[in-house]
Order: structure tokens, then C-alpha cells, then sequence
């Protein structure tokens, strides 16, 4: 994690009170780290992803997702 100089801070997570340097850095933070925060419950924090339903990571296509599932999930 960069260091932000304190006269650098343009905006705070009001989550976990990370400093950020612009509006913009702070809403990347909060979709990435606070998902269930900024997003409906269900909802995916990346618009054009697949979510595993057992352990929630996001993948780019539903065939990662399948290849994740059978080597993760499988017993």
C-alpha cells in the first residue's frame, strides 16, 4: 500500500478509514475491498464476471469458473 502524504488525502473509506488521493481511488477501493457495502446483496462487485456461489471469487469467464470449481470445490 502506498504511503499518502497527509496534505495528499482527498478522501477516506468510511469502512476502514484508508486514505486515498482521489474520489475515483477511493470508489476502485470500496468496489474491490467493501463489495458488500457498495453493491446489492448478490450482486457483483465486477460487472462482467461469474462468481463462485461457494466461496465467492470472480472469474472472467464461466469456464474459469468451472475449472475453479472442479480443482477447488471438489471432494
Amino acid at each position: 500500500m502506498p504511503y499518502v502524504e497527509y496534505d495528499e488525502v482527498e478522501a477516506i473509506c468510511r469502512d476502514c478509514g484508508r486514505a486515498f488521493r482521489s474520489e475515483d481511488a477511493l470508489e476502485d477501493h470500496r468496489e474491490e475491498a467493501h463489495a458488500s457495502a457498495v453493491n446489492a446483496p448478490g450482486e457483483s462487485a465486477h460487472p462482467r464476471t461469474v462468481k463462485c456461489s461457494l466461496c465467492r471469487q470472480h472469474f472472467t469467464t464461466t469456464a474459469a469458473l468451472q475449472e475453479h470449481t472442479r480443482k477447488a470445490h471438489s471432494s
